[in-house]
């Protein structure tokens, strides 16, 4: 399960487009942050994806994402135009298809990425991609979960949510604020809509006689939907950027994504599915894997904020930004042409436990803090807190005044020292750790569903 939101510039304060998202996928399924150089391609080149090959174009643009190990496409990212996209989880009525012969939910938004310089191509990109080779097959590290997409997609001026059931859709332009789930969310107030998609409602029996057509009802899996709280978690999020009176941050977006939409104390374990900042136990299987906040505005290159890590609550955003100039071929691309296909800017973490690269890192501190969370939370987020403030006060300074170069190795020093950071976050926690003797704070089968989980990915916690 997912959450993604956006602020326009109408309601933040820097006069931004600020998109942010929470990525929730199995606990031991790695998420690197991964660079994409743009590149030229010689003609008729072919473009490999998780399942399937498709026609590769000529020029493909720099794109950053946060990427599940296994596959080609990313959960959410932003191109050097300044385009960024989140994806969702939805379910409808139309049939999933299951075979691996298309293309993912996450391929899509890569593609889209590497091809759009706004977001209204993107969104038209991402229809044809689904027309031309459908989407579908496994969308999980060895599990068996189906689903279709949505899509909110914005630049520095506009913002539109795109949702699917199946080759159909529905579009709807976003002119203040927005957040969508795991749930359909446009009912009859779209843009546009699929060709004949109201006939095709009617005559598949999804829209009444006698009613008006309604994306949402007539499209979603009302008993699916349910169980997927994504209402509950959209309402979360939309109410808590409507509460920022006095215009929306980026440090505003990165607390909601670490909220747990609960009165007191939070407790692991407790209605999983209705946080946020969502964690594994129980029947949830799925866990915030990594977290992205991104800073757009005209003339400005993107800002982008990854945690590279799970538990929003507990970690770090690491500041990203995406400079473009030109190159030999004079196309306005970031990089020459390069064989890279990718590059994971702080490690290339798998599904087993690897205490070089970022996420497993993390991971230390997500899991033993998790086990014992009122009492070791408050050890690490008033020096993370502190830490993150002087970052985006740096950042966001060198942003505004224009100074590209020295925003760029700023970026560079402060990925660097936030993962040393996080390695001793991981130090300290377990020193805490071994010092605390007192019995776990969650219920036994929490404990040994992590224990397990653990075993899998061979960590010693």
């Amino acid at each position: 399960m997912c959450d993604t939101f956006v602020a326009s510039p109408r309601v933040t304060a820097g006069e931004c487009m600020i998109l942010a998202k929470n990525s929730d996928r199995e606990p031991n399924e790695a998420q690197n942050i991964t660079f994409v150089p743009a590149m030229t391609h010689p003609p008729k080149s072919i473009l490999r994806c998780t399942y399937i090959d498709i026609p590769q174009v000529e020029h493909t643009h720099a794109v950053l994402l946060s990427r599940p190990y296994w596959m080609f496409g990313g959960e959410m990212g932003v191109n050097e135009y300044g385009v960024a996209i989140g994806n969702e989880a939805v379910f409808t009525k139309e049939p999933y298809h299951k075979k691996n012969n298309a293309l993912l939910g996450m391929d899509i938004l890569r593609i889209a990425l590497e091809r759009s310089i706004s977001a209204k191509q993107a969104w038209n990109i991402i229809i044809e991609l689904i027309h031309a080779h459908g989407q579908g097959g496994v969308h999980t590290m060895g599990g068996i979960k189906y689903y279709h997409n949505s899509f909110l997609i914005a630049d520095a001026e506009e913002a539109y949510i795109l949702e699917t059931a199946g080759n159909h859709w529905a579009l709807k332009q976003v002119y203040n604020i927005a957040s969508i789930s795991n749930c359909l969310t446009i009912e009859d107030d779209y843009d546009e809509i699929s060709r004949g998609l109201e006939e095709y409602a009617r005559q598949k029996g999804y829209a009444k006689k006698g009613t008006s057509f309604n994306f949402q009802r007539d499209f979603g899996d009302s008993l699916i939907t349910h169980f997927a709280r994504g209402k509950i978690r959209a309402q979360c999020t939309y109410g808590r950027m409507l509460g920022n009176k006095r215009g929306i941050t980026s440090l505003n977006m990165m607390n909601i994504l670490r909220d747990h939409n609960t009165e007191g104390e939070y407790h692991p374990g407790k209605k999983p599915m209705e946080r946020i900042c969502l964690h594994a136990g129980g029947l949830v299987s799925s866990q915030t894997t990594g977290s992205m906040v991104a800073v757009l505005k005209k003339g400005y290159p993107p800002l982008v904020f990854m945690t590279g890590t799970s538990a929003p609550c507990m970690s770090l955003f690491k500041p990203h930004t995406l400079l473009r100039k030109q190159d030999e071929y004079n196309k306005n691309e970031l990089t020459v042409a390069r064989d890279d296909d990718c590059i994971d800017l702080y490690g290339a973490a798998a599904e087993k436990y690897d205490n070089k690269t970022l996420w497993w890192i993390g991971e230390q501190v997500h899991r033993r803090i998790l086990m014992k969370y009122n009492s070791l939370i408050p050890k690490i987020s008033g020096i993370r807190d502190a830490y993150e403030k002087q970052m985006l006060h740096d950042v966001e300074r060198l942003w505004h005044a224009k100074k590209e170069k020295e925003l760029q190795n700023a970026c560079s020093r402060y990925g660097e020292s936030s993962l040393n950071h996080t390695r001793a976050m991981s130090d300290s926690i377990q020193k805490e750790y071994n010092i605390a003797t007192i019995k776990r704070e969650v219920p036994f089968w929490y404990d040994l569903q992590w224990r397990l989980n653990n075993i899998k990915a061979h960590i010693s916690i």
